[in-house]
């Protein structure tokens, strides 16, 4: 079967589970939203409607990911897709529970629609490993050695929570600060651990000629697209978003940049680092 086929099929397979996940969903663990929140779009195409839509363009671009970094991604075939879709899945909950505080829904409802939207990304992940990566791979440049990891983890949650906490104070993004401090600043934590695995999962498929061009590639390409759309619902659905939504991409997404690319700086100059393998070199 022709491998776009097959991109397709899992795509819509992935829609179509997501979309019955929330069917299925007890109403009293589902969040409610206000008409009088709703954006234009929403309104016009209706709410049921309007989510199928970003579900198409959000699942079709995870997909698309995938499909540049795959040949990257070491392992077995269904193992590599595993990796990638637990690391998209659980950024896609995190981003779900995000504004809980903000919305007024409690956690547990959040959470659980969070699931609904990150279970099939990691499906996704292990179908799209399985059916149409050409073959297993072992590579060492998407190994780490010794303590590297943990260093890694500690520079983004430093970075990316420094960026974030400026940006509360500051009050240029909304995420429900003022309404649930503690909350907020545990989430933010929260996030940069996870940015620090997906780093540790994904982030030498991005190792490039230079530190600065693989965290650019890192930044914008593997989070920012995965993560740009995720929360582009936000706008999408609600009206009164939209500035809120770009800057959070604009500052998520420098920050995290930042991140990989200190990241990289102080791991290449680590004892027992292989500094060839480091930007791809050793291939």
């Amino acid at each position: 079967m022709n491998r776009k086929i097959k991109y397709i099929g899992i795509v819509i397979f992935s829609v179509v589970l997501c979309s019955l996940l929330h069917v299925i969903t007890p109403p009293a663990l589902t969040s409610e939203t206000p008409q009088n929140t709703l954006s234009a779009l929403a309104l016009l195409l209706g709410f049921p409607l309007t989510a199928l839509l970003w579900m198409g363009i959000a699942y079709s671009c995870v997909a698309f990911v995938f499909y540049l970094i795959e040949d990257r991604i070491p392992g077995e075939k269904g193992a590599r897709g595993f990796r990638y879709g637990i690391s998209i899945g659980v950024l896609w909950l995190l981003g779900y529970v995000m504004c809980a505080p903000k919305f007024g829904n409690p956690f547990i409802n959040e959470f659980v629609g969070g699931l609904c939207d990150a279970i099939p990304v990691v499906v996704m992940g292990w179908v799209l490993g399985l059916f149409t990566t050409k073959k297993d791979l072992t590579d060492t440049l998407n190994t780490f050695n010794k303590n590297q990891p943990f260093i890694g983890i500690v520079i983004f949650v430093l970075v990316f929570s420094i960026a974030r906490i400026v940006s509360y104070y500051m009050n240029i993004i909304d995420t429900g600060f003022q309404v649930n401090t503690d909350y907020t600043l545990v989430w933010t934590i929260v996030m940069g651990f996870w940015l620090g695995i997906i780093y540790m999962l994904l982030g030498k498929t991005m190792t490039s000629s230079s530190a600065l061009v693989s965290a650019v590639k890192f930044g914008f390409l593997l989070f920012g697209l995965t993560w740009g759309i995720f929360i582009m619902f936000f706008p999408l659905m609600l009206k009164g978003q939209l500035i809120n939504t770009i800057l959070m991409f604009l500052i998520d997404t420098l920050s995290v940049t930042a991140a990989y690319y200190f990241s990289e700086i102080l791991l290449n100059r680590s004892p027992g680092v292989n500094h060839k393998c480091q930007t791809g070199m050793c291939k």
